[in-house]
């Protein structure tokens, strides 16, 4: 009885962070309803790559930009820079709407390389969600929102400061991790 009543103050509380977090990302996404979409950045967790240390969790992502011009193909680091995360995580997948100030997009320049942060937040149980809204990039000028819940599979919750490190994929040098 008394840990079904622990899992029950345990869920309430990931819910209960849950929404505290996602009412502090609506000014961020308020802030950047002027920009252009320009296109879907996907992002997935490369096996094997998984760091935790309670208030700080890395792993190694492989992302695609999709944009109306072509793809372009990026290598990184994601994870919470500073928060808790009490999470064992199997898989992360993610999905970003690229939102720009202008719809001038090189497809050769990797518009996307850069540091992003921002608000984070992930609550799993099996099967679980995720959610994050960064703005960056190399020129400080890119907001990544998510078009849905990213698909996460393992067990626990997270919730701080997210960051995300992009690098073309071709690159041999190291992307830097946190913020």
């Amino acid at each position: 009885m008394e840990d079904d009543m622990k899992a029950t103050r345990q869920i309430r509380n990931t819910l209960l962070g849950t929404a505290i977090t996602f009412s502090l990302l609506a000014p961020m996404s308020a802030s950047a309803d002027g920009g252009i979409e320009l296109g879907v950045l996907t992002c997935k967790s490369i096996p094997g790559t998984h760091r935790y240390y309670v208030i700080h969790h890395t792993v190694g992502v492989d992302c695609t930009f999709n944009h109306t011009q072509g793809q372009e193909h990026y290598k990184g680091i994601a994870g919470i820079g500073l928060g808790l995360d009490l999470n064992w995580r199997a898989t992360e997948n993610m999905a970003y709407a690229v939102i720009g100030g202008s719809s001038d997009l090189d497809p050769a320049a990797y518009s996307l390389s850069g540091r992003y942060l921002g608000a984070q937040a992930s609550a799993t149980i099996a099967v679980g969600a995720s959610a994050a809204i960064l703005v960056g990039g190399g020129k400080r000028n890119i907001s990544l929102q998510p078009i849905a819940l990213g698909v996460n599979t393992g067990l626990g919750a997270a919730l701080g400061i997210g960051y995300l490190s992009l690098g073309p994929a071709f690159e041999k040098r190291a992307v830097r991790s946190g913020f």
